[in-house]
């Protein structure tokens, strides 16, 4: 019974050490945890530029409409074609920053996942 109990207990043993992260394996979650943090902020700071960049051109638009308003000679098309054109140049740089944030995100994290692999790679002895 004692040569069961032992053999149960040194099995439950290496069972919990085997479990054990190691510290590659530790530093490894920390180099994702750390890249994932990073490709948030990134995406965060082009959302709020790209909306910067929208209410601009939004209220570059509404000036002009509202200069047009303000003209006795009848300028409204052209200043309504004009205010159009703004809002859609500044929608599409705004469309150019936000792919471009999620493109140097999406590069921050595939670089710290190649770079937590192989740090799990490593074996430890």
């Amino acid at each position: 019974m004692k040569i069961l109990k032992f053999g149960l207990w040194t099995l439950m043993g290496v069972a919990l050490v085997g479990c054990d992260e190691n510290a590659f394996d530790q530093k490894a979650d920390a180099v994702r945890d750390t890249t994932q943090n990073s490709a948030e902020n990134v995406r965060d700071a082009s959302q709020m530029k790209a909306e910067e960049t929208r209410d601009d051109s939004q209220q570059a638009a509404e000036n002009t409409r509202e200069m047009s308003a303000n003209q006795a000679d009848g300028g409204y098309n052209s200043a309504e074609l004009k205010a159009d054109q703004l809002e859609k140049q500044g929608e599409q740089r705004a469309d150019n920053l936000e792919v471009t944030g999620e493109q140097n995100a999406d590069y921050l994290e595939d670089r710290g996942e190649a770079k937590a692999d192989a740090l799990e790679e490593v074996e430890v002895e």
